[in-house]
This record gives C-alpha cells, structure tokens and sequence, in this order.
C-alpha cells in the first residue's frame, strides 16, 4: 500500500505543480503574448479578461521559439467589457468595429488604431474589437453603449463579413468576478499547453518571404481572395450602412489589406492582387464611404524603405497604423457632416 501511494504522489505531484503554476503565477506565464494571456475561454461574450493591465515582452505570432522572433514591448490595457481601451466610453464620438487589426496585436496600448485616432482627432475614439457589427447593434439595442457619431467598421482582406443576424440572448448582461476570471484562468491549463508544446518543439509556422529572409507571411503564395464573393460582400457592407443610416450615424469601411498583398513581391507573385480595388469600386459604386488603404500603402513604399507591417507577425506596425490614422483623419474633417 505504501508503496502505491508512493508511486501515486511521485505521479500526482508534477500535476499539482503544473496547476499550482497556473493559479499563482503571473496570467502571461506560459503565453508569448498578450493575446492569449488574456483570452478569456470560457465566455463566449467577453473575449478578454475585463479591467486587466498586462505589461509584457511578447513576440510576433508568426515566428515564436525560433530564431526570427523579435521581442516587442506591450503594454495591454482591457476595459469593464474585455476590450482593448484604456477606459469605458458609454458615448463615443467614434466607434471602431473590427479584428485583431483594430485591436492592436503586437502593437502597445498608446499607438493603437483607437489611440492614435483619439490623439490626432481630440474625439472620445472607443473600440468593439474583435467583434462582428451585429455586436455592436446588440451593445446599443441593451443600452450598453450609446449610438456614437461615426462608426468604422475594419475588416482584413482574408475575411469575410458576417450578415446581420440579431440574437434574442441578452448576451452582454453577464457580471464578471474575478472568482470568474480566476477561475478561466485555472480551468484553461495553459502549463500542461506549454509543457506539451516544450515536448513536441513547437513554434511559429510563418511562411519565409523569397525576396527578405527577416520576412514572414501567414499564407504566402498559398492566401487565397474571395473575387467571386464581392458582390454578396459588398451587399453585407451596405447592409451596415443602412443600419447606420436609419440610426443617424455616419459610416465608414475600413478595408485591411493582407500583408502578402502589400509585399506581393516579397513572395514572389507576378503582380499584386487587386481584390481590394475591385471592392473598392464597387462600394464607390454604391456610395458607401471607404478608405483605400492598399493605394495608400502602395504610394508610401515608391518612395519610403520604412516596413509597414512586422516582420514576425501578421499584423501592421506602428508606422502602419499612423499611415492609415492620418487618412483616417483627413477623410473624417473632409466628409463629415
């Protein structure tokens, strides 16, 4: 019996050690970036951990463990409803809707889209994000947030839209504890992710750009537009105005271009795809304000060596985002009402 118990201890103790990582140490511990640090698993309403500040040295999403790594400082700040601002904003001049772009991956609090947009506009800029546009109905139809001035509304060349489809689930009433984060936290197990992942080797699958080795892609050759879909898309997006439309507010798509399209040449393609553009006529076409920001980059790389995008990650830079909040700027005081 004795010895069995001996045995059992020696087997049991390495999983106590494991938890015992997972519900003391700091909530970045076994994570190399604020993404997953903060995603919060087991609320499907809340897709980070609400009124956190997390200060860490992550690395792009591409490369991890691998010698192409490049630390970057970030600093992550969550509000009362788990998205990435420095406070609530019930009454928001702007609202931004849209994915890890917006949120500013691998980007840190004070040069996100949001922030830059406050500071260059001086307007209260408040952000949904990730998050589809029917959130943002849902937000406003529960009284959550207040109808804003304007709404932009980001989405990254890969994805798809999602059409209106509006739930009867109050789905953001949920009060959250900290029993409840703490709980996600442990329930999640990211030491026994981590240990299996140390065992296994695993790392950043990032696809090597043929023109700078530093350069890493998510598809390369392999990404794939949806040309055949433009149309239905663009009726999604007018959808959005619509809506906005019959709320009093002002709408702009902000279209986010995939960075093999921006360095098309970095992966050895004939010519840059020109999905975007088509997008973009078609939506010009049907009134709908946009920015063309795949025109915008364009420009900048004829006469500017400066990268736009991380090197390790998929996402833009800081001088990308600046780019695109300065256009972002100039058409709001041109086209306001």
């Amino acid at each position: 019996m004795k010895k069995f118990i001996s045995k059992y201890i020696i087997f049991i103790l390495p999983l106590i050690g494991l938890l015992s990582g997972d519900i003391f140490l700091s909530v970045d511990a076994f994570s190399y970036r604020p993404w997953e640090a903060l995603l919060f698993q087991s609320n499907k309403n809340m897709f980070f951990y609400p009124n956190q500040i997390l200060d860490i040295q992550s690395v792009g999403d591409l490369c991890y463990r691998t010698q192409f790594a490049i630390k970057k400082d970030e600093l992550w700040i969550t509000d009362e409803l788990g998205y990435r601002n420095n406070i609530f904003i019930k009454e928001a001049d702007i609202l931004l809707i849209g994915d890890s772009f917006v949120v500013g991956s691998s980007i840190p609090q004070d040069s996100t889209m949001t922030n830059s947009l406050k500071e260059k506009l001086d307007k209260h800029v408040y952000n949904i994000a990730p998050a589809e546009f029917v959130d943002f109905i849902e937000l406003l139809n529960q009284g959550i947030i207040k109808k804003p001035k304007i709404v932009i509304y980001a989405l990254v060349e890969r994805s798809n839209p999602k059409t209106i489809n509006i739930s009867t689930e109050e789905r953001f009433a949920e009060n959250v504890s900290t029993f409840t984060v703490f709980k996600d936290k442990v329930e999640r197990l990211y030491s026994l992710e981590y240990l299996k992942a140390r065992v296994s080797g695993k790392q950043g699958k990032g696809i090597k750009g043929e023109m700078d080795s530093r350069m890493f892609f998510l598809n390369g050759k392999k990404q794939k537009y949806h040309y055949d879909k433009i149309s239905d898309i663009a009726k999604t997006i007018q959808s959005y105005k619509e809506y906005c439309d019959s709320i009093g507010v002002d709408f702009i798509f902000l279209p986010l271009p995939n960075k093999e399209t921006v360095y098309f040449d970095e992966i050895a393609l004939e010519a840059q795809p020109d999905y975007l553009i088509k997008l973009d006529s078609v939506l010009i076409e049907n009134k709908i304000g946009t920015v063309n920001t795949l025109g915008l980059f364009n420009n900048f790389r004829k006469s500017n060596s400066d990268i736009i995008y991380h090197l390790d990650d998929t996402h833009w830079n800081g001088r990308g985002i600046e780019l695109v909040a300065e256009k972002l700027t100039e058409y709001i005081r041109t086209n306001r009402k």
